[in-house]
């Protein structure tokens, strides 16, 4: 059956993402490629761009259908630039693909730092994306083909723009590491996924680099 075969070859990640599989197979979705991030001052409701960054939107989806970044923190805010979450331990070390570890960059020519609201993996170098994920505040051109873009604001402006203005913990952080943490941290209460349009062509990625099944 699908579930022994969930069991058997799939974390608790990827049995999620299959729960998913089936719930648009009965609930066919009225929009497009879209979730709603909940935080604790807002909603930010983002377009994920699964047709031009699919493996990166299968692993941020599978990650929000896990409930993977209920409760984590955006631990990172600097104005003018952007404001990063997605990492379990709330440090900016921590966090896992959909698959363990890191997996690979995905960049496409039509996704580009180029406005406010664009959303891309955050890394440590060369294909080394996990969970980690941040929000442009400008237009940013200098991290175009260095991080994946993968998704942009479509709705929730007015949070967007209470997230810039929290106040960081600045020179008087204890590490230097939290120079741009937020002084009372936004959490992410969970992740609404409007639709998914990978789930609902049951396109899977198995592994971080093999080819996706279908």
């Amino acid at each position: 059956s699908v579930l022994v075969f969930i069991r058997r070859h799939y974390s608790t990640h990827r049995a999620y993402y299959y729960s998913s599989v089936l719930h648009h197979q009965l609930y066919p979705p009225t929009n497009t490629m879209s979730v709603t991030i909940h935080t604790t001052i807002g909603d930010v409701k983002i377009e994920v761009f699964c047709d031009t960054a699919p493996r990166t939107a299968f692993n941020f989806l599978a990650l929000c259908a896990s409930g993977y970044y209920d409760g984590t923190a955006f631990h990172r805010n600097m104005k003018g630039f952007m404001i990063q979450g997605g990492d379990p331990n709330g440090t900016g070390k921590g966090g896992e693909s959909i698959w363990g570890g890191k997996f690979n960059d995905e960049f496409h020519a039509d996704n580009k730092h180029d406005v406010r609201g664009q959303v891309s993996m955050a890394n440590t170098g060369i294909n080394t994306n996990g969970s980690q994920f941040f929000i442009t505040y400008e237009r940013q051109p200098h991290l175009n083909n260095v991080y994946t873009v993968f998704g942009r604001v479509l709705d929730g402006w007015d949070t967007l723009d209470q997230m810039e203005r929290l106040p960081v913990e600045g020179e008087a952080a204890t590490k230097k590491r939290n120079k741009f943490r937020p002084i009372k941290p936004p959490l992410i209460k969970g992740v609404t996924i409007h639709a998914n349009p990978l789930a609902d062509s049951n396109i899977i990625y198995p592994t971080k680099d093999g080819e996706p099944l279908k």
